[in-house]
């Protein structure tokens, strides 16, 4: 497995916003993909790349490029995107969305039953876009001991 961490930091502050600019950083997305992708046929390895969210800013027009099958990303109780956006969205063949929210468990009114409020962490695996799977999603719990699923 090759897993690359972050896609993203690569070019969120080397290329500028202007059209010849986003025109290289898109061709360098294409050949990277392609790179990726060759070495991944020829090794027989799977290719794991993140790219990190940013926060979406529509007032319900079309900046919100929907790039999977959901129609909206939420996380941390922000609604988000990819950062890299839709070039690179072409390139990638299976999309994970890694989500978390923070919530309080307890009895009552968020307490505990020795009277103390406890937070935790809601972390959710969606298949946001697949050309062999349906969309589904799954709740999962990170421990000392690993990654686990939470049987709903």
């Amino acid at each position: 497995m090759i897993v690359i961490d972050s896609i993203a930091a690569l070019f969120r502050s080397e290329f500028e916003n202007n059209a010849c600019d986003l025109k290289k950083r898109c061709d360098l997305f294409f050949r990277i993909s392609a790179c990726l992708k060759g070495i991944a046929k020829r090794f027989g390895v799977a290719v794991v790349v993140t790219n990190q969210v940013v926060d979406l800013m529509d007032d319900g027009g079309t900046s919100g490029v929907r790039v999977g099958n959901i129609e909206w990303l939420w996380s941390s109780g922000r609604r988000v995107c990819p950062a890299l956006g839709l070039s690179w969205a072409n390139c990638v063949n299976t999309r994970l969305f890694l989500s978390m929210c923070e919530m309080v468990e307890g009895v009552g009114e968020g307490l505990g039953d020795d009277g103390f409020m406890r937070r935790g962490k809601r972390r959710e695996l969606h298949v946001v876009f697949a050309p062999h799977l349906p969309y589904s999603c799954c709740e999962y719990v990170i421990t000392k001991e690993g990654v686990f699923g939470v049987e709903r």
